[in-house]
């Protein structure tokens, strides 16, 4: 009967009541409830919003206005141009627009920077969701060492139990004295106390595991991983060149893309900063009309006059006609005539040459040309430590294959002594003493094994992620 089929009946009535995660499934858990991964998912929403914002400041900008408002005291209406005392009310509507011809391309730069951005957010993102999976995995890997570590403490605790059962029946039968069974007996304490720490240890991994998935710890008892077919641990295979992990992780990790995406980004506020030494020209264009209460047009008819207004050689007068206007033959002018007699329309350029700003261009164009240095800088950097994580978990890997291998023949000569020593003990030839030492060394053994075991996993599996492969124990 396999080990792994051994964990399985040990652990089979809690696992009768409990749902199975399998590793994909508390990865997949983690990217839909991570608090970081959802923070960067609002980066990347906030960036394309930026983006969006950006690509407006392009186009023209259209606004309405509508005043409505009444005036006291003496003023010069602007519809009639005469004074007026009494109370008016005026109305005003118009649309305005206005559209940057040339700015020295900062606006279209900035838009091209603002999609740099976004997409040095989506990279981060990207790594978010990486450095998430590695750390799942890792918590993952965890619960199943200690898993293991629990099923090596409850076998050894039942060892301990038909240790004392048999010493038991000695002793009743006068073959054995009292000693031996008070030694097996506190042996079996030691190993039930092994025994509650191991299930402690199993429990905080899965607890450390739960609070990565955000799950209630009030789920301990129904949370139990699927215990996957590994397989031999010496059949599994190390890639030969360390080079083709670093060629695949330097093309296609997002730590690289989002520092080689902000550089180009750098390189963009450099052309921007430039683009303020340039002349800008601008237009505007705007279309309004108005009411207002002052304005009055004739209605009626006017009484006919005679005025005097002087004499001939001859003294004779003359006399012109003329018009009495009275207030009532005046009535206000309608508002749909004033609103389209009112109407005003103006254009506008505007040419805007910088000469001096106080040294502020310069001084921004020197910052962006820094920020670019920094940023290829980064690049560097960024591929540096990526390629020397690569080459250590290689290295790692290959350490922890040989401390398993190691690991394997201490757990075989261990076990080979145990055997002889627990020979030796039930005959009486030892005492408890060389049995406890020979059966602490099996256990230390495979303790080893078993962490060698899943440290090795760990390893191969991060240099498989390094590869662009996903995460996953099938």
């Amino acid at each position: 009967m396999s080990k792994r089929i051994l964990v399985i009946i040990f652990l089979l009535p809690t696992l009768c009541n409990a749902q199975l995660w399998t590793l994909d499934s508390c990865i997949q858990y983690a990217y839909a409830k991570n608090i970081s991964i959802q923070q960067s998912d609002l980066n990347v929403q906030i960036s394309e919003a930026t983006e969006q914002n950006t690509l407006g400041n392009m186009l023209p900008s259209l606004n309405g206005q509508a005043t409505h408002g009444y005036n006291w005291g003496q003023r010069i209406d602007p519809f009639t141009n005469q004074f007026a005392t009494e109370r008016i009310r005026s109305n005003n509507f118009g649309l305005s627009t206005n559209v940057t011809l040339f700015n020295g391309f900062t606006l279209l730069n900035t838009w091209k920077q603002s999609e740099l951005n976004s997409e040095v957010s989506k990279w981060n993102y990207e790594k978010m969701r990486n450095d998430v999976a590695l750390n799942v995995a890792s918590a993952y890997l965890n619960v199943l060492l200690n898993r293991e570590l629990l099923y090596i403490a409850q076998q050894n605790m039942e060892a301990a139990q038909r240790q004392v059962t048999r010493l038991e029946k000695l002793v009743t039968a006068g073959q054995l004295a009292n000693g031996n069974l008070a030694d097996a007996k506190a042996q079996l304490a030691n190993d039930k106390s092994s025994m509650v720490s191991s299930e402690n240890s199993y429990n905080l991994a899965k607890l450390a595991l739960m609070q990565l998935l955000r799950l209630d710890p009030g789920q301990m008892e129904s949370f139990e991983l699927f215990v996957p077919e590994l397989g031999e641990v010496s059949a599994q295979e190390i890639i030969a060149n360390p080079e083709i992990v670093v060629q695949a992780a330097l093309n296609n990790f997002p730590e690289v893309k989002g520092a080689a995406t902000k550089l180009a980004s750098a390189d963009m506020g450099v052309k921007i900063a430039k683009g303020y030494q340039m002349p800008s020209l601008n237009a505007s264009y705007s279309y309004g009309t108005g009411y207002s209460g002052a304005s009055k047009v004739l209605s009626g008819s006017p009484a006919l006059r005679l005025d005097t207004v002087g004499y001939t050689t001859n003294n004779d007068l003359v006399i012109i006609p003329g018009l009495d206007y009275d207030n009532n033959d005046y009535v206000l002018k309608p508002f749909e005539r004033q609103m389209k007699d009112n109407v005003n329309q103006s254009l506008f350029f505007s040419l805007t040459i910088p000469i001096f700003n106080g040294f502020s261009t310069r001084t921004n164009i020197k910052r962006a040309e820094l920020n670019q240095q920094l940023s290829a800088l980064q690049l560097e950097q960024t591929k540096q430590n990526l390629e020397q994580s690569v080459y250590r978990s290689y290295a790692d890997a290959q350490a922890a294959l040989a401390a398993y291998n190691a690991a394997a023949e201490s757990v075989l000569a261990s076990e080979t002594a145990f055997v002889y020593a627990e020979s030796r003990y039930e005959n009486g030839q030892t005492n408890i003493a060389d049995y406890s030492d020979a059966r602490t060394r099996v256990d230390r053994a495979k303790a080893t094994l078993a962490r060698s075991k899943y440290d090795f996993i760990f390893k191969l599996k991060v240099l498989e992620f390094y590869q662009g492969k996903s995460i996953s124990l099938k």
